[in-house]
């Protein structure tokens, strides 16, 4: 084998594995109190992904990854620190009270009937026949929703 070949390859090798580390790290550095993403399960590649996965957490029971991972983090962040003293789950507990049945159908209806409306890394969503919206941002290569009054 050629000495060139036999290099590249070694030289290829590492960089793979390179790769693989970083991947790694950043998924770990996207833990959000003890909660990892989890982007299989829960996709965040468009906004409507993401609203898909807020519905796919609220049915699964995992309020804890909606507010982790699929909620605004800075919004989260500010209400467990300003709110809660820093206890993220009297902040679950909170965003578990205020996902009522109503609610929960008016975001399913949100994502099959509502119009979309993208703006490069924001996009707003609204039904024909109401006047409330839901917001959506881009960070990092993922959609997260926002709270409303934004």
């Amino acid at each position: 084998m050629n000495m060139r070949i036999k290099v590249g390859a070694i030289l290829g090798f590492f960089i793979a594995l390179n790769a693989a580390a970083d991947a790694q790290e950043q998924a770990a550095s996207a833990t959000r109190y003890g909660i990892a993403p989890d982007l299989k399960t829960y996709p965040q590649g468009t906004a409507k992904e993401t609203l898909a996965s807020v519905l796919k957490a609220i049915e699964s029971k995992r309020v804890d990854y909606l507010t982790a991972q699929l909620a605004d983090p800075a919004f989260v962040d500010d209400r467990v620190k300003r709110l809660y003293g820093g206890h993220f789950e009297e902040q679950v507990e909170d965003t578990r009270s205020r996902l009522d049945s109503l609610t929960v159908r008016l975001l399913q209806r949100f994502l099959k009937d509502g119009d979309w409306r993208e703006d490069k890394d924001r996009v707003t969503v609204r039904l024909k026949d109401n006047a409330r919206r839901l917001y959506f941002k881009k960070d990092n290569g993922r959609w997260f929703m926002e709270h409303a009054s934004k």
